[in-house]
């Protein structure tokens, strides 16, 4: 009899690099994705992998790893040993005051990565995740397509479908658990190409990204470079940056009365980000007043979902389902580690299931799901703290007074929460 396959619910960053490890350790599994075409999402953000480096060596096969460099922002610069400092700015004086520590680490064209993952890779597009239920010493899931419904049975759901995920919702059928929250934080971000002598001042300061606060209106800055000369394929010495601003949602800000929400014209956008900026030094005042006027600002909601101790089984068949990377601990961007906890997600993953499937016998079912509940309760005694640190990092640096060397904004970057947060909702700013 064959192994049923295991259903990867989402065809990103973590299900792609699980979709890849299990091809590699020979294990049957489906990718679906309820995008309609691989270009559907367009070409993304960058994205950096720290802690997670070898873990994601040890997931992917050689013949992915080895071409790993194509999916490099600047190629030049990581070939030169140059890491990044990760500095952070005041962005009224320019003065550099702290530096994230240093690590190990390599900066992605986000969806080049992505493209790199799909390599060899059977996804089933335009299917979006409906529900799933026990069948036999397996699971069942059903998916809507623009065919009709399509239903599958499997060894294993995973549910790798991003910070709105409806596995999780299936999971925790009430709103009040699987909703995310928001944070009383704004952000715009935008891509845009500079010309060379425009981004040689911004990289002066870092070779792939830095961030600052503003401490008279307690707005944020982050900047990155998305591509290089040698990447680009333009033929001339210009780089697509990455701009975003951001500023927290309350009385006061800027003089106004009341918070202010994000423009709805883009015009506006690309107005007020310039407004946020006017009294910002240089090169952050230029970075953002160059920003052109035709640019296509996007809103980025600051979201979270801190994953529950309990309650994961309480949903017929729930035993055989579960979560990893946005959907399983979705955080915000101010500590640069949702992805690095996907790929950690992967690889505790496998360390459960992969002795169950690659014995060639018939897997016993609750073995199989005692696994995926012991991949839960390591997942999630990982993750909680880190949502719930990657949120103070967020409202610390939207209140200028509130970064320092003890701020998680600052703080080393790690797999494991050495400060041990305490579970429970962090204080807003």
């Amino acid at each position: 009899m064959s192994q049923s396959p295991i259903i990867i619910v989402g065809a990103g960053i973590t299900g792609l690099v699980l979709a890849q490890s299990l091809k590699k350790h020979c294990i049957p599994f489906q990718v679906y994705e309820r995008d309609p075409n691989p270009s559907y999402r367009g070409k993304g953000w960058g994205i950096t992998i720290h802690w997670a480096l070898d873990s994601l060596i040890d997931c992917l096969p050689r013949h992915i790893t080895d071409r790993l460099p194509e999916a490099y922002v600047d190629p030049e610069a990581t070939r030169n040993g140059e890491n990044g400092n990760f500095l952070f700015f005041n962005l009224r004086s320019g003065e550099a005051l702290w530096q994230v520590p240093p690590s190990k680490r390599i900066r992605m064209a986000r969806e080049k990565f992505r493209r790199l993952l799909m390599d060899g890779i059977d996804i089933k597009w335009d299917h979006t995740f409906h529900s799933f239920e026990p069948s036999d010493g397996a699971v069942k899931a059903t998916f809507n397509t623009p065919n009709g419904p399509h239903t599958i049975e499997g060894s294993i759901i995973v549910g790798c479908d991003g910070s709105h995920s409806r596995v999780r919702a299936s999971l925790f059928p009430a709103p009040e658990i699987h909703l995310n929250y928001q944070l009383p934080v704004r952000l715009l971000g935008v891509s845009t190409i500079y010309p060379g002598k425009l981004a040689a001042k911004m990289r002066q300061l870092d070779p792939f990204f830095f961030q600052g606060g503003d401490p008279l209106t307690n707005a944020s800055h982050w900047f990155s470079f998305l591509d290089s000369p040698e990447t680009s394929g333009r033929g001339d010495d210009t780089r697509d940056c990455q701009i975003l601003v951001s500023w927290p949602h309350r009385q006061g800000f800027l003089g106004e009365e009341n918070p202010l929400e994000v423009p709805s014209r883009r015009r506006d956008r690309v107005a007020f980000m310039k407004r946020v900026a006017s009294g910002w030094t240089n090169p952050f005042h230029e970075i953002v007043q160059s920003i052109p006027e035709d640019a296509e600002p996007k809103t980025i909601t600051l979201e979270d979902w801190v994953p529950p101790h309990d309650q994961w089984t309480s949903v017929p068949g729930s035993g055989r389902v579960v979560l990893v990377g946005d959907a399983a601990h979705a955080m915000t961007m101010y500590r640069g580690e949702a992805a690095n906890h996907g790929i950690m997600d992967v690889q505790l993953l496998l360390s459960f299931i992969l002795p169950l499937l690659t014995t060639g016998d018939t897997v016993c079912g609750e073995r199989l799901t005692e696994a995926c509940e012991s991949y839960t309760q390591d997942m999630v005694e990982r993750t909680a703290p880190a949502v719930l640190k990657s949120r103070q990092a967020c409202l610390d640096a939207h209140v200028y007074e509130r970064i320092n060397d003890d701020s998680p904004l600052i703080q080393k970057r790690a797999a494991i929460d050495e400060t041990k947060l305490p579970r429970g909702p962090v204080a807003a700013a």
